[in-house]
């Protein structure tokens, strides 16, 4: 079980602080710094076909340095920018370890033919198995991932050789500060094909908590994208069968099992429920031209996805204590619940990362927050922690003024922290939006002006959570 912070850090002098402290303290500055760049030659070379997994597995060649003679000696970097299409755009930059995120943008976006407007869509992201980092438009990727050994042991529990062996890769994917109902306003077809690739990969890796039925409405949807038509004679059970590991996340079809014996399943089987929705989608599309109008299909499937809350969000992992009764615990202390955290534009969300469930769902308008760090802790058992504190109106209760206050445990919580406040920062520009100060025990901690709809979204879990009541003034509820 996560152990509580301590307390804020001292501050204390360079000379004073420990060698992990000031390799954070440099780490940071850097992505504070912007530098200028040389002007570049750029070549580009499109890779077709690039395995999601195998991008995240092997990526050795993502950055590569070379030495180029002309007159005066340059350094040349090839990079390969990687699409969540499973395509990649390689360039070899002369100085290209001076360029800056924002011109690798422009660079893929001309390549692809895809509009002005989609370098305000697509960002430029560092991704691995162990961490996923949205670079800012002035930082220089070369630069960054020199430092990802770095930056993972800061943030990630990874050993030694998972981190080395978890190289990440240069990905062009949404920007999180995109605002949603921008989105739903491109017709263009490429960007809503990047788009709609992006939330499938999210969908099957389970980092989408969605209801049973839109799982199979997608894969229909996937399926006749991908597979074309339903066929009787050539799509037949054991295509389906063998092809939901690219279809669903894996809790939808992994078998259950008890005592190291596999469970019968309940009901029909998955591959049968998706071959059943490929039928439904071929016949509702029966008159569409799959061969020039697929952009339906892609708007069809982020139609779905834009219903969560958690579309669009940067993900981290976390973990928050479960709740048990004080005998269980004289006994012996369930372990935490793991957890990712989606955090977008307008709320953050928590998943519980076995169960694939979306657990808790807070808007910002309704919630503030607080990131705690702790002191340099030798044995790295104490993690940093972000809280979070909402409103609650609770069934059992006839106080309608209670709020409740959770703790998320995480490596990455400064990130998620610093994502919230941009994001609300973003917000507070936007006229009639009211978003409240960061600072759990403030006394402007919730506005109490509330949907009723949005409040019952957030306390339908709370059963799941270990968490402390206040009421809205700040005091502590026993």
């Amino acid at each position: 079980m996560a152990s509580p912070p301590q307390g804020d850090a001292a501050s204390t002098s360079a000379s004073d602080q420990s060698p992990v402290e000031q390799n954070t303290k440099a780490l940071h500055d850097h992505f504070a710094t912007e530098e200028d760049r040389d002007n570049d030659e750029t070549t580009g070379l499109l890779l077709n076909n690039m395995s999601e997994r195998h991008l995240l597995s092997t990526s050795s060649s993502t950055v590569n340095t070379t030495m180029r003679a002309s007159g005066k000696k340059k350094r040349v970097v090839e990079m390969v920018v990687y699409l969540r299409d499973r395509t990649g755009v390689m360039f070899s930059l002369e100085d290209g370890h001076l360029a800056r995120a924002d011109e690798l943008i422009e660079m893929v976006c001309e390549e692809q033919g895809l509009p002005q407007e989609a370098q305000r869509v697509f960002a430029l992201w560092l991704v691995s198995t162990l961490m996923d980092l949205r670079l800012k438009r002035h930082h220089q990727p070369h630069q960054i991932a020199q430092k990802w050994d770095e930056l993972c042991v800061l943030y990630t529990d990874a050993k030694m050789d998972e981190i080395q062996e978890a190289e990440p890769v240069l990905m062009m994917q949404r920007d999180v500060f995109y605002p949603k109902d921008e989105e739903m306003q491109i017709q263009h077809e490429e960007m809503l094909c990047l788009l709609y690739h992006e939330a499938k990969y999210n969908v099957v890796e389970g980092r989408y908590a969605m209801f049973t039925e839109d799982y199979h409405q997608l894969a229909g949807l996937q399926a006749l994208i991908h597979l074309g038509r339903y066929n009787p004679k050539e799509h037949i059970l054991s295509q389906y069968r063998a092809n939901l590991i690219k279809f669903y996340p894996e809790h939808m079809y992994q078998q259950k099992t008890f005592l190291f014996f596999p469970k019968k399943p309940e009901g029909i089987d998955c591959e049968e429920l998706f071959q059943g929705a490929h039928q439904r989608r071929s016949q509702e599309y029966a008159n569409l031209d799959l061969t020039k109008d697929l952009a339906v299909l892609y708007r069809k499937y982020l139609e779905i996805c834009w219903t969560y809350p958690f579309y669009g969000s940067a993900f981290f992992t976390g973990q928050i204590e479960t709740p048990a009764s004080r005998w269980k615990k004289l006994v012996l202390s369930p372990p935490d619940t793991h957890v990712i955290v989606a955090i977008n534009m307008d709320c953050i969300s928590l998943i519980d990362k076995e169960k694939v469930e979306l657990i808790l769902s807070v808007p910002f308008t309704e919630m503030s927050w607080d990131f705690r760090d702790t002191e340099f802790d030798v044995d790295g058992e104490i993690m940093p922690s972000l809280f979070i504190q909402f409103a609650c109106d609770t069934e059992d209760s006839e106080r309608k003024d209670l709020t409740k206050l959770l703790a998320i445990y995480s490596r990455e919580a400064k990130l998620m922290d610093a994502l919230i406040n941009s994001c609300v920062k973003r917000k507070l520009a936007s006229p009639g939006i009211d978003y409240v100060d960061s600072g759990v025990f403030g006394t402007d901690s919730v506005d109490g002006a509330k949907a009723e709809s949005s409040l019952k979204k957030v306390t339908n879990k709370l059963d799941k959570f270990c968490l402390t009541t206040y009421t809205k003034k700040g005091d502590l509820v026993e």
